[in-house]
């Protein structure tokens, strides 16, 4: 690699949001690391990128495991968007933990263990991207663990704003709304469709490629002032 050409470590690269941030990355000149679950997906997906695209199949599900994601990654890193995350709806019952226990550990912990695994390795004035919800906004009432866990994102984000500030790497959030993803769809199973479309002051759904194009900002150098922050991308159902 050479010295002008930073790499950004995506988490959650095959999903939605993260092939439509992956392929706006490589178009801006980003090496890119992809780490996702399924190495079959993340092979295709490699197939379409520039050639020091480099991949790692991995749940991150431990400190052991996101050093492991990293392990054929460039030794400098620029950038981490972590987008990997899980909704599982539960209840309120003694039998819905081990949901709960999935459900921080691949949406809150990971974040953490990630940002361990990466801070040694990220160059002066890099940047880190974490993806919070809607439902850390509004409540997610059939996956409180989810509405726990994407709320912990945001005081991750604020927390590392100011640690890591002396080094200016910026830390920043956003909070998609309803985004045209095969996640919401699983949401969406059951519900009154249309009645959600109206809750969206903007009349639709959001689309991947709205979310990564404001992630892609924050990795840019128009964005050098600013820190600590969560974007809402969500056609203005916060405020409705």
């Amino acid at each position: 690699m050479t010295d002008n050409v930073k790499c950004a470590v995506v988490t959650g690269a095959t999903g939605g949001i993260g092939r439509e941030l992956v392929r706006r990355l490589a178009a801006d000149g980003w090496q890119l690391h992809l780490c996702d679950l399924n190495l079959d997906s993340l092979k295709a997906q490699q197939k379409n990128l520039p050639a020091n695209t480099t991949i790692s199949a991995n749940s991150l599900d431990s400190p052991a495991a996101c050093n492991e994601a990293l392990a054929n990654a460039p030794e400098k890193i620029h950038a981490l968007v972590h987008l990997a995350g899980i909704f599982e709806s539960h209840d309120l019952v003694e039998e819905a933990r081990e949901i709960y226990d999935k459900t921080i550990q691949h949406n809150q912990t990971n974040a953490y263990d990630m940002t361990v695994a990466v801070q040694t390795r990220m160059s002066n004035n890099g940047r880190i991207v974490f993806a919070s919800s809607l439902a850390f906004n509004r409540g997610a009432v059939d996956n409180v663990a989810y509405a726990m866990a994407k709320g912990a994102l945001v005081g991750l984000t604020r927390a590392l704003s100011r640690k890591l500030a002396d080094k200016g790497i910026l830390v920043n959030a956003v909070a998609p709304g309803l985004i045209e993803t095969a996640m919401l769809r699983t949401v969406m199973k059951g519900r009154d469709e249309e009645a959600m479309i109206k809750s969206v002051p903007l009349g639709r759904l959001g689309e991947a490629d709205e979310v990564a194009g404001v992630i892609a900002f924050l990795l840019s150098d128009d964005a050098s002032y600013i820190t600590g922050q969560l974007i809402n991308i969500d056609g203005g159902l916060i405020n409705s």
